[in-house]
């Protein structure tokens, strides 16, 4: 799939993705390719290994049909999606799924099932290094799915909220 990447600096790149096999993926851009394995960690977190052997922990943010929001070694990552291929069962043009980017503990929970939402809107707390933060929705749209409740420890990429978007 070809991706247009922005940085958190505004820095735009254009690329490709290509799978290779189950844990193979063929990365191309600004005239480079690279060939990375991805693993996943019994906790549900995505392990990037590199060409040299170099480990970084990547989590989705967010995700949809045309857009991944994601965290590689703490930097977030915005990629635009060109011309999408394959969508995973959660994703879609019309919804959000709303991963956890880290451990933490659901200390609030402001919607529930059938709740209308708009963009912005605080959705839920999440507690880590008793930090309080708030995950709010990317869309304007309705909540199709919580996977959550008050009290319950989640993981790093753990799926939080699915949001379909319209009203």
């Amino acid at each position: 799939m070809r991706l247009r990447l922005k940085t958190k600096s505004g820095k735009r790149i254009e690329g490709s993705v290509m799978k290779k096999d189950e844990q193979t993926y063929e990365v191309s851009y600004a005239g480079k390719t690279s060939v990375f394995k991805v693993y996943r960690t019994p906790f549900g977190s995505l392990i990037i290994e590199d060409e040299n052997g170099k480990k970084h922990k990547l989590s989705r943010i967010f995700s949809s049909k045309y857009e991944r929001v994601i965290e590689i070694d703490d930097s977030i990552f915005n990629l635009e999606i060109v011309s999408p291929e394959a969508m995973g069962e959660d994703e879609s043009p019309d919804v959000a799924l709303i991963k956890s980017s880290f451990s933490g503990s659901v200390k609030k929970v402001y919607v529930k099932k059938n709740d209308k939402v708009q963009k912005g809107q605080a959705l839920l707390d999440l507690e880590s290094m008793k930090m309080i933060n708030t995950i709010k929705s990317p869309i304007d749209g309705i909540v199709e799915d919580l996977y959550i409740s008050e009290g319950k420890n989640v993981m790093s990429g753990e799926k939080l909220v699915k949001i379909k978007s319209g009203n």
